[in-house]
């Protein structure tokens, strides 16, 4: 146990956030195509909601794209720069799921307007 690298697990948990970053930039692309699918085809209650839901989505973008930057390689096997990447990564991806979540909530009621005539 004294011989293991204290580095190895906060470069393994990068690894991780940009991963999740990764992921969740395929499914924001999937969810802008999806509302600019949908966009042209409802009426205008529902064009507000999901131009609503387009635009935190499309914000969300920003920190995902931050998150997957490739930051280790600057100061390569540096314990205190791998804790920072780390907290930068987990707070970028925090700000991302937040704007998601208020995207999906347009979304959410743009839906609801369509199902519910």
């Amino acid at each position: 146990m004294a011989d293991e690298d204290p580095i190895k697990p906060v470069e393994n948990r990068i690894k991780e956030l940009g991963e999740k970053s990764s992921q969740t930039l395929l499914f924001l692309s999937f969810a802008l195509v999806v509302v600019a699918t949908l966009k042209d085809k409802s009426d205008s209650c529902q064009q507000i909601a999901l131009k609503w839901a387009m635009y935190f989505w499309s914000f969300a973008l920003f920190p995902v794209v931050l998150g997957i930057l490739p930051l280790k390689e600057h100061k390569e096997g540096d314990l205190c720069w791998y804790t920072r990447i780390r907290w930068i990564k987990i707070w970028l991806l925090r700000v991302a799921i937040g704007l998601i979540l208020i995207g999906g909530l347009a979304f959410t009621m743009a839906i609801r307007q369509i199902f519910t005539k």
